[in-house]
């Protein structure tokens, strides 16, 4: 694994107090606001627990931390489009992912190094052969159907017809609350390494497409970031764009005719993701 955060860590939440940045409600109506009306776009932000170092935590005072997050942390979005379930295209390879590190992890199967590095190059490099090979191997539609159950997600499912992976759906809303739980529901070693390789995805994926858009080409630092992009599914584009900066989750999930571009799509997606507000200054 490339990142190990200490097991037995108590979660708290990023709060306001430590929130980074402007109020979510404020940095869904500038990125809502900026977007070009050429398509659909889901918006959802929220913060991310983080593991304190040094303490201990049963899992009811785990389960205790998702549910204080879900119900008291600076979450906003956009309302029905943050709802909106949209085809996932690779934002569906994070959940394969967290799935087969939790099932390694109590034992239910076993990884090798050879699936290691498939589950990587499948995040840094956005692989689809490796998602392919994984999917079939290690039971995606499953993978998908237990992620939504322990994280809560209502709007995610596998893909209707079966082995197309980048079908299955998701919503902002769903991806934003998937990313803030992480650090409460999966391990902290797990969650720390999908956050490594997230952190760590290259500007061209394995395919040759640039995913330096949308939150990958303007977030601050050194995001953790998955990226998305698809066509076409009953005749639309799909382009998406999630990163975790600091303690904040920003989720982008867009929809756009077929008529419209890559390059297109991909420009609009990075001006929504340009408007977002800086901190505010004390």
């Amino acid at each position: 694994m490339l990142a190990l955060l200490l097991a037995g860590a108590v979660l708290v939440p990023a709060g306001r107090a430590g929130a980074q940045g402007p109020p979510g409600s404020e940095l869904v109506a500038a990125v809502t606001s900026a977007y070009p009306g050429i398509g659909i776009l889901g918006v959802a932000v929220a913060h991310q627990y983080t593991p304190v170092a040094g303490s201990s935590s049963s899992a009811a005072a785990e389960a205790r931390s998702a549910q204080y997050a879900a119900d008291n942390g600076d979450t906003a979005d956009n309302g029905d489009a943050a709802a909106r379930p949209f085809p996932a295209a690779s934002m569906v390879k994070l959940f394969l992912a967290e799935d087969i590190l939790h099932r390694a992890r109590i034992g239910e199967l076993t990884l090798g190094p050879a699936d290691l590095r498939q589950l990587q190059a499948m995040i840094r490099h956005s692989d689809d052969p490796a998602a392919s090979s994984l999917w079939v191997r290690f039971g995606g539609a499953g993978a998908v159907t237990a992620v939504a159950a322990r994280y809560g997600l209502t709007g995610t499912a596998p893909p209707a017809v079966p082995g197309q992976w980048g079908q299955s759906t998701t919503t902002a809303r769903d991806l934003a609350q998937f990313l803030a739980r992480l650090p409460a529901v999966a391990h902290p070693a797990d969650a720390g390494t999908l956050m490594v390789w997230m952190r760590t995805a290259t500007p061209v994926a394995a395919d040759g497409f640039d995913q330096s858009f949308g939150l990958f080409g303007t977030a601050p630092g050194l995001p953790a970031v998955k990226q998305g992009w698809m066509c076409c599914v009953s005749g639309n584009r799909h382009l998406h764009s999630v990163a975790v900066v600091g303690g904040r989750i920003v989720v982008l999930l867009s929809e756009v005719p077929r008529s419209v571009g890559y390059a297109e799509a991909t420009s609009a997606l990075t001006t929504a993701a340009a408007a977002i507000p800086l901190p505010h200054q004390p």
